[in-house]
């Protein structure tokens, strides 16, 4: 420890004052955007209005909303680095690339929360703490899924948060302010979106775990938005667009922080900064993954032309919805996916990839064999290139690299 390290200090700790009982009030302008934020989220959610598999385009947005969640902690992976990572991992392979594993590990939590939103009538505790344990079970697992009993503060030293930019509540108070926050999140006094904007600014600042409290936090968005059935089968990407507006977000979940008399409508105020970003990037979120949903439906009638009449219900039916949301697969990993029989699916595999449609590729150490449909990864290559500017307005469909037909392709 250097000496400034090794010298004695006072501090603050921020106590954020219950969540139930708060009359908030917004203005109106802030209200209409936060309705047609929700509104983008429901248009996402309309299933009529789609031909592509609901299945395959819902894992591309949540691996979206996953990976970049953990961005956003500086966990930073490429798309293709992640999906042969998770090759390794479902043949049993050793976990050599850590950082893939645990941002891994967040998608496996960020699948836990939206079936929790989805299926649980109350919200609990261990919930969240199962959410979390999965989160932490690569890197962590014997702080995975345990509420904080010290003190933690976010910046300055290592040993003492004499220069910390926030100190949460003492561990002491961390309980009360779980059970508030827990039965505001299985109430309704508050609209879906302010809900789901409000309990993750209050779960931030309580800061329950010693670590992974930035990526539940983003997790418990989507559990709320599930459970007020906003969202049904799509999940929004906000946390994309949340990683490329950092500033702006820290700036939100700061000033949520207020300090005064809690019935004041200053803390409605205070609040309301933050809302103003999260309404913000749900509707840029939902603008972007409508594009991409798009994009991604002209690739897969662009798969069939190359592939030619595909029987309904075939494994190759099957395979070429599945694809957008798993675009790495082992004829295993396919099986498993669409259902069908492992002769069957390399059967398919194999037309695919006469077709062009697949790449047959090695990964890892053991040199699995795997096939990658290159089209999709380089969608969502484009889909994070695109959320790195400071608008989605411009986007436009990212270069998609054609692969040659194989000679001898069976086209019947």
């Amino acid at each position: 420890m250097s000496r400034r390290d090794r010298q004695g200090c006072s501090y603050d700790a921020y106590v954020p004052d219950p969540l139930d009982g708060w009359e908030l009030g917004l203005p109106a302008d802030l209200v209409a955007d936060l309705s047609d934020a929700e509104a983008a989220v429901r248009r996402l959610n309309d299933t009529g209005t789609r031909h592509v598999s609901l299945e395959g385009l819902a894992r591309f947005l949540l691996r979206a909303e996953s990976v970049a969640s953990s961005k956003i902690e500086g966990l930073d992976a490429g798309p293709r680095r992640l999906l042969d990572a998770e090759v390794v991992l479902a043949q049993g392979g050793d976990a050599a690339d850590r950082l893939a594993f645990e941002v891994l590990a967040n998608v496996a939590a960020m699948e836990a929360a939206v079936h929790v939103g989805s299926s649980a009538e109350t919200i609990t505790l261990e919930d969240l703490l199962e959410v979390h344990r999965l989160l932490l079970s690569a890197t962590a697992p014997a702080t995975g899924g345990a509420v904080r009993d010290v003190q933690n503060w976010i910046g300055g030293s290592n040993y003492n948060p004499c220069v910390a930019s926030f100190v949460p509540p003492p561990p002491e108070a961390v309980g009360a302010l779980l059970d508030d926050l827990l039965a505001y999140v299985n109430a309704e006094h508050h609209p879906p979106l302010v809900q789901a904007a409000v309990a993750h600014a209050q779960f931030e600042t309580i800061h329950p775990f010693a670590d992974g409290n930035g990526r539940t936090g983003r997790a418990l968005i989507h559990i709320v938005l599930r459970r007020r059935g906003v969202v049904e089968q799509f999940v929004p990407p906000i946390s994309l667009v949340l990683a490329t507006w950092a500033s702006d977000y820290v700036a939100g979940l700061t000033a949520y922080r207020f300090v005064g008399p809690p019935k004041r409508s200053a803390r409605s105020v205070a609040a309301a900064t933050w809302l103003r970003t999260f309404a913000a990037a749900v509707h840029r979120s939902c603008i972007d993954a409508e594009r991409y949903a798009a994009w991604i439906d002209a690739l897969e009638v662009r798969w069939r032309e190359q592939l030619g009449r595909v029987r309904a219900n075939s494994a190759a039916d099957l395979l070429l919805r599945a694809l957008p949301g798993a675009p790495v697969v082992t004829v295993e990993s396919a099986a498993r996916l669409i259902g069908r029989s492992t002769m069957r699916t390399g059967q398919a595999v194999g037309r695919l990839a006469e077709a062009g449609i697949l790449v047959q590729r090695n990964v890892g150490r053991q040199r699995y064999r795997v096939f990658e449909a290159t089209a999709v990864v380089d969608l969502f290559t484009g889909l994070e290139r695109t959320l790195a500017g400071p608008s989605g307005d411009t986007a436009v469909a990212p270069p998609i690299r054609r692969v040659p037909r194989r000679p001898n392709a069976n086209r019947s």
